[in-house]
């Protein structure tokens, strides 16, 4: 087995997938999000790293680099003491957290598999309607996926070039997904 990277547009079942993969090898991967991750450190706007991650946010911009970075190899050492397999969403977002990934798995000899979900910009848009969050705007949505083909197809870009890449079409049931990523991991 490999590392796996789960890559997609938001909406494109990135999370169900990996819930999934979680649940069917429950002693093989350990998860990691770092939307997660960010989300939780809101929650103590009395620190440093709390105020930063708040002030990010609220801006619309990403997390520093060097701040991502230092908190996934946290997560990247930790999953190597638990000897699992790292599930990672939402890591690498740009091309600086790509090479610090590619560095950290040759140091310690991990190899990394990446999975695209793949689903057309209209089915998202259909997706984030149908869950009627008060933050799901049709501009917060434009702006994710702009987001998303600026910032993040380069990195699946990048990573395709010098690892394997599976994309599989999120569109078919959740099932079929399932059992294609099933696959995809188990002759990885």
């Amino acid at each position: 087995m490999k590392d796996i990277l789960l890559f997609g547009i938001q909406w494109s079942g990135k999370w169900t997938q990996a819930d999934y993969i979680l649940k069917n090898n429950p002693d093989v991967f350990s998860y990691v999000s770092t939307g997660n991750i960010f989300r939780a450190l809101t929650k103590w706007p009395d620190n440093a790293l709390g105020r930063y991650v708040i002030d990010r946010i609220n801006a619309g911009t990403l997390i520093d680099d060097k701040v991502t970075n230092s908190l996934f190899q946290a997560y990247f050492y930790s999953a190597l003491d638990e000897q699992k397999y790292m599930l990672i969403d939402g890591y690498p977002r740009t091309i600086p957290q790509l090479d610090d990934i590619f560095r950290l798995a040759k140091l310690e000899s991990r190899e990394l598999m990446g999975i695209q979900f793949v689903i057309p910009d209209e089915v998202a848009y259909e997706r984030m309607a149908s869950r009627g969050r008060a933050d799901d705007t049709p501009e917060s949505m434009k702006h994710r996926i702009a987001q998303y083909y600026e910032q993040t197809v380069p990195v699946i870009d990048y990573f395709a070039q010098h690892s394997n890449l599976i994309q599989i079409d999120a569109t078919q049931s959740i099932t079929d997904i399932a059992a294609e990523v099933s696959t995809h991991i188990h002759h990885a």
